[in-house]
């Protein structure tokens, strides 16, 4: 079963906000977790997850916060709660027990989770779901039927046994003549079971459960409510849909990126341009207080760098270093990272481990008593277009294509949003992210004792001064040569290149220096992983 997906800002781009060190990690094992949660009611007894031995989760689950992620989900805490660090304690509260096992999986996805989900009243459930970066998910498997839930409709899922063709055709004219603003997607198995799976914008529950004799032939339901942000709609009709196509728009009518921005996710999620731009700006002030936290000093045992954002405003005052822009970025984008790796809240742009780039790029470009709230808000609706177009080509997820596309990416957002808040165009601005995009191609992501620290903010630094020496160049006229559009699929060229032990797994790179695996010694000597061959 597949159905179509096209990227949101809001789903997709900038967001989640959240706690934990990684969004394809603890974001999207949190969103899974929900799911089974909401599909349990949630009296199971038992969670059994299987990680392929040869996959990143394998080596990250912990150390990355799947685990804390997970288990938040099943729980019912949310991302944003606090108590989602102490998960061991409430799990050790509650009625039911996970189990990790590493072992050989049909799946080779590297975000791979195989869950066995068990009750004490009913068939066990068995789920397959894989993280696709930046907190994005989709479960692929549920109880043998192919599915496909990205966690961003109201699903209903009807189980019906022994079902014929004609039968089929009785259902589906049944569904279409009773309900309204929906997508209707079906699996049948090799004994004629069914799997109906309904989709919409809003629930149809009652709708469902009024419609005659469907009841009777349905074996087992669930109800599924959206995880992401904001509700997909059923109809979307684009004001574009390629980069090309956006930039025509924009020099026919004369408008900004910012306002192309609002336009999509006004297509896409039915919602109205005010309401828009003030979601987006109270993220930029969710990401203001991350600054604002991180410079005062974080504190946290299990990380292995302590504050040091604090140092640069030291080292100002000491006459050691100017202040200038680059170090204020250096400053600001150490004090989100701090934050984050405090499990303090952040927002992942586009993901947990590049949370640095775009709030630390823009925040450091504003002078004294600066800060226009709504100016703002529309430089990261800029920079947010500027991801839907590698969100809709490739992923934001390391563990597919490196850093590249995780710092990569989020330079290619911040230079675009460096443009539109200097009054640039949208073709300079797509300019801007083209460069920084450029320049980012083939990094690799080998992250120190699995922790998203080293080298992971010294490449934030390095990203966000990448965004501003483009949006420099875009804005001076600097020739981009390369299409941004080009630039993604060679990222994705790269990225398909790059040896899986430079991609997340900490098998590679700095990870396995003697230093590195010192570390990771030092800070995973708790971790115990049953292995089964």
């Amino acid at each position: 079963m597949q159905s179509t997906h096209t990227p949101s800002i809001f789903n997709d781009v900038i967001g989640p906000v959240m706690r934990g060190p990684s969004s394809s990690h603890t974001a999207a094992a949190h969103r899974i977790g929900s799911i089974i949660r909401q599909a349990g009611k949630p009296n199971f007894t038992s969670v059994i997850v299987k990680f392929d031995k040869t996959a990143s989760l394998a080596t990250t689950y912990l150390g990355q916060g799947s685990a804390m992620g997970l288990a938040g989900g099943l729980l019912g805490l949310e991302m944003t709660d606090p108590e989602i660090v102490n998960y061991e304690k409430h799990l050790g509260n509650s009625n039911f027990t996970i189990e990790y096992i590493i072992t050989d999986i049909d799946n080779k996805h590297p975000n791979a989770y195989q869950i066995r989900v068990q009750y004490p009243d009913r068939e066990e459930l068995n789920i397959l779901a894989i993280s696709t970066g930046g907190g994005m998910f989709e479960v692929v498997e549920w109880d043998k039927f192919d599915v496909s839930i990205k966690g961003d409709f109201f699903e209903t899922l009807l189980f019906l046994q022994h079902v014929n063709e004609k039968d089929l055709c009785e259902i589906e004219r049944t569904l279409n003549a009773n309900l309204l603003d929906f997508r209707l997607y079906k699996s049948q198995d090799i004994h004629g079971n069914l799997l109906v799976n309904i989709k919409s914008g809003r629930s149809l529950s009652k709708e469902i459960e009024n419609i005659r004799g469907l009841s009777e032939i349905t074996k087992q339901k669930f109800e599924l409510i959206p995880v992401m942000p904001v509700p997909s709609v059923c109809e979307i009709n684009l004001p574009f849909t390629t980069v090309d196509e956006m930039l025509d728009l924009a020099s026919n009518k004369g408008l900004s990126l910012s306002e192309l921005a609002i336009m999509y996710e006004s297509a896409r999620t039915g919602l109205n341009s005010d309401s828009i731009l003030n979601k987006m700006e109270e993220i930029v002030l969710i990401i203001k207080n991350s600054i604002e936290e991180g410079l005062t000093g974080t504190h946290y045992k299990d990380r292995i760098l302590g504050t040091q954002s604090t140092l640069i405003e030291t080292a100002e005052k000491k006459g050691f270093i100017q202040k200038t822009i680059n170090s204020t970025i250096i400053a600001y984008t150490s004090a989100i990272m701090e934050v984050k790796s405090s499990m303090g809240l952040i927002v992942a742009s586009p993901t947990s481990g590049s949370c640095g780039v775009l709030g630390g790029a823009l925040f450091a470009s504003l002078q004294e008593e600066e800060f226009d709230l709504s100016k703002m808000g529309r430089a990261f609706l800029a920079a947010g277009i500027t991801g839907v177009f590698i969100a809709g080509k490739y992923t934001f997820s390391a563990e597919e294509g490196g850093c590249q596309v995780e710092t990569g990416s989020a330079a290619a957002m911040a230079a675009a949003g460096l443009v539109e808040f200097n009054g640039g165009s949208a073709k300079q601005a797509i300019d801007a992210a083209s460069m920084a995009l450029q320049n980012a191609l083939g990094l690799i992501c080998d992250p120190v004792a699995v922790r998203v620290e080293v080298p992971c903010l010294g490449k934030n630094i390095l990203a966000a001064t990448n965004a501003l020496n483009s949006s420099i160049m875009a804005l001076a006229g600097y020739n981009a040569v390369i299409p941004y559009d080009e630039v993604i699929d060679a990222m994705k060229s790269v990225g398909e290149a790059l040896p899986k032990t430079l991609c997340c797994t900490g098998l590679g790179g700095l990870a396995q220096t003697p230093t590195g695996t010192s570390l990771y010694k030092k800070f995973n000597d708790h971790m115990t992983i049953e292995i089964k061959l």
